[in-house]
């Protein structure tokens, strides 16, 4: 091979090197860029009962849950959630966990215990 054909082949390879390297490079920093704030459409969200139950936060005008370590809102008709957890919202999940309410029946009272630690309604049919 003469030193000229060389030279053309070893060009060729250092650009094609330097093209493949830049669009690696470029792609991870886009992935990288895309990867902050803006939510993600999941396959799994918190259920109905939990977000019935559950006392939202407002961030950015939306009510967002704390559910199984993801921040999580409604996006239109779909779920998305955070892919990094936004400092307001981390601060806010520090300071207090989630308030949750319970709309289920009561619980049944059971009859106050006597001295003796019997229930007294069974106490009163021993005598």
């Amino acid at each position: 091979m003469s030193y000229i054909i060389r030279t053309n082949l070893f060009r060729k390879t250092a650009c094609i090197f330097a093209l493949v390297t830049s669009v690696v490079v470029t792609a991870g920093c886009a992935m990288e860029a895309g990867a902050s704030f803006p939510g993600v459409a999941v396959e799994s969200y918190p259920p109905d009962g939990y977000v019935a139950t559950t006392e939202p936060v407002y961030y950015e005008g939306r009510a967002t849950y704390w559910y199984g370590g993801n921040w999580y809102y409604r996006d239109g008709n779909r779920w998305s959630h955070y892919d990094r957890e936004p400092p307001a919202l981390q601060q806010r999940r520090v300071q207090a966990a989630p308030v949750r309410r319970s709309y289920g029946p009561a619980a049944t009272r059971r009859p106050m215990a006597n001295a003796a630690g019997r229930p007294q309604e069974r106490a009163r049919r021993e005598r």
